[in-house]
Parts: C-alpha cells; sequence; structure tokens
C-alpha cells in the first residue's frame, strides 16, 4: 500500500499540463519571435501606437520601475511620457528570446534586452541598462498577443543584496 501512494504525486506530474507543456508549431514560435522584432523596431522609433498593439486589450504591465499598468491604453500612456522625455533618443536591442508553450495557444516568454542613450531629467545621459521580460502570450483567432509582461532590471549579484528589503506586510 505504501509504495502505491508514492506513485501518486508522479501519476499526477505525468498528466500535470505545465509539466509536460504541448508545444507550438514552427509557426508559432515565428510569429512570437517577431512581436519582439517588431517592438524592438517600434522602440527605436518611438512609435508608441506600433508598441501597444503587440498587446492585449486587457494586458497587465509592470515596468522597471515597478509600475503596474492595467489595459493597452493605460500602458500607451506611460509610453507615450516616457518617449517624449527619457528614453526619447535611446536605442533598444533585443539580445535572446526563449520561449515555452504552456500549451498550443499560451506562452511564456523571457527576452533579455538592453538599452542606451536614455536621460535623466536634466538631460544628463544614463548609464546603458539590461533586463529581461518575462511575459505571458496568447493566441486567439489566429494572433498571438501579449497578455502580461514584467520588466526587471539586471543587476550584478553582488549589488542586488545591496537593495533594502521591502518592509511590513506585503499584501495586508
Amino acid at each position: 500500500m505504501k509504495t502505491r501512494l508514492w506513485l501518486l504525486p508522479l501519476a499526477l506530474l505525468a498528466v500535470s499540463p505545465v509539466t509536460h507543456a504541448q508545444g507550438g508549431n514552427a509557426a508559432d514560435e515565428k510569429a512570437i519571435r517577431n512581436i519582439e522584432t517588431k517592438w524592438e523596431t517600434a522602440w527605436n522609433q518611438h512609435d508608441v501606437a506600433a508598441m501597444t498593439r503587440l498587446f492585449a486589450p486587457g494586458a497587465d504591465v509592470i515596468n522597471l520601475a515597478g509600475e503596474w499598468f492595467k489595459g493597452r491604453d493605460a500602458f500607451a500612456k506611460s509610453l507615450e511620457a516616457l518617449h517624449s522625455a527619457k528614453v526619447k533618443d535611446s536605442v533598444w536591442q533585443t539580445e535572446e528570446t526563449q520561449i515555452k508553450f504552456l500549451t498550443p495557444e499560451i506562452a511564456i516568454v523571457h527576452v533579455y534586452f538592453n538599452s542606451h542613450g536614455e536621460k535623466n531629467p536634466d538631460g544628463t545621459p544614463l548609464p546603458p541598462r539590461r533586463g529581461i521580460f518575462t511575459r505571458v502570450e496568447v493566441k486567439g483567432n489566429g494572433e498571438w498577443l501579449i497578455a502580461a509582461s514584467q520588466a526587471t532590471k539586471i543587476v550584478p549579484p553582488e549589488t542586488a543584496s545591496l537593495i533594502a528589503a521591502p518592509t511590513g506586510n506585503v499584501g495586508q
């Protein structure tokens, strides 16, 4: 009896959709990679409309500053402000895109990027930066769109420990 009980968790893992992700096809992978190519092009042309068309209308977006934008329109307003000042002369480069299909219509996408040419409010240059997006991309009506995106700035591990942890009870 004990032998059979330990088999139950293994059997559940075997049928879990997250453990055995159903892969998308080559066309789906190409379409997802094309989203990142379009993002890079639109960023470098400072074309906010083209950037936001890559997102689902109800998308959730968290930027590098930790601001949470609920919906494509709210995100578009933040991009308009950003591209009219701080990043109006910036250059974006997508370094690497990794795709993990959870189902044929849902993918987790990790995108490494770097940018330079950003400026402080006083016009002085900011140092180049690297980051990573974690995105949920969803296929509907034959089209892939970004449903959620979280940006994280990449910092050296030795400096990450110097950042103070938040105090208090998060979520209460």
